[in-house]
């Protein structure tokens, strides 16, 4: 039986709810999926396969269902990190098809996926089916243990995947919250100008910054920030955009721009009052946030945005104090409210 999108959702579904012994052999687990068999699953076995090593999966969700099995006997997780397929195998039926859980090879999850039209054949016949077992008992003898290395290796990956996802907007003002997650944006929020001397070894930070061989340093316009550690509890991030942001003594945000540090122009000096040498960190401007622009009209539609959660992040916060933080907590917080 042929199964268009809605139908494979439930057939799928259908599948997991009534099944004492179940078999799923799908490559790339998404969040969500992990919620599906916690909910409809009750069964006496399950197998379950999935393609952890090439980043096309969630480790969360795999972790989760490891999680779900020390509570639930029965259930096993293995990884094959060629696998492919998109196979479910139940006691009397099996549903192959082009559908991952909740999350596809180019990473992207749940809500995102709404609009992919998914199709799939629901198979009954009894000889088809002992094939389809034979074929997953050769899978499962394969398969790997999911280590905690393994996890942590996927999960970097997947990382690196979903930043660089495709996008469905141009400009970052316009992008969905979906667009937005998981790219590794930082949004840097400081209080304080910065003093003489900071502003003295900046400039002379620039003028190296001129005599430098490398075009993306010698051309680009300069911003720093003074006295922001790397061993602070909120670091600036290295090889990612940073929104900065300033949040005035009056709670007004001004000067959005995206930056990039480039340590290669990041200095130290002395002042005095203090012991240790005070960093100062060099920022190049961005022309593109992960491939979106930020112009300056649009920074300030996003101060906007940004404004309610940052006098809610700041509440009761010491005078001066700087924060770096993922856009993607931003974003929950934003969506919370919109929800």
């Amino acid at each position: 039986m042929f199964l268009s999108s809605k139908r494979y959702s439930d057939q799928f579904r259908g599948l997991v709810e009534n099944n004492q012994q179940l078999a799923i052999a799908v490559a790339f687990w998404g969040e969500g999926a992990q919620r599906l068999i916690a909910d409809a699953w009750s069964g006496r076995s399950l197998r379950i396969i999935c393609n952890l090593g090439s980043g096309g999966t969630n480790p969360q969700v795999i972790r989760d269902l490891l999680e779900l099995a020390k509570k639930r006997p029965g259930i096993q997780v293995l990884t094959l990190d060629n696998l492919h397929a998109k196979v479910a195998i139940g006691e009397t039926t099996a549903i192959v098809g082009s559908a991952n859980l909740s999350v596809n090879g180019l990473g992207f999850e749940g809500a995102e996926c709404v609009g992919w039209h998914e199709a799939g054949v629901l198979v009954e016949d009894i000889s088809q089916l002992a094939m389809m077992r034979e074929w997953f008992d050769g899978l499962w003898a394969r398969g790997a243990e999911i280590t905690d290395d393994r996890l942590d290796k996927a999960q970097l990956q997947w990382e690196k995947n979903r930043a660089n996802r495709p996008l469905s907007a141009e400009r970052l003002l316009e992008a969905r919250h979906n667009d937005l997650r998981n790219r590794n944006i930082h949004i840097a929020i400081y209080r304080l100008e910065a003093s003489v001397q900071a502003k003295a070894e900046a400039a002379q930070a620039e003028k190296d910054a001129r005599r430098s061989d490398l075009p993306a340093v010698r051309n680009t316009k300069l911003e720093f920030f003074e006295d922001w550690p790397d061993d602070s509890e909120e670091p600036l991030p290295t090889d990612a955009p940073i929104i900065a942001v300033r949040y005035g003594p009056t709670k007004r945000l001004t000067a959005v721009g995206a930056w990039v540090r480039i340590p290669q122009l990041d200095r130290t000096f002395m002042t005095p009052g203090k012991r240790n040498p005070v960093p100062l960190t060099m920022l190049g401007q961005l022309k593109y946030v992960a491939g979106m622009t930020l112009s300056k009209e649009d920074g300030r539609g996003l101060a906007t945005r940004l404004k309610p959660w940052i006098d809610e992040l700041y509440e009761g916060a010491e005078p001066g104090t700087a924060r770096c933080v993922s856009l993607d907590d931003f974003i929950e917080w934003e969506a919370g409210r919109i929800a």
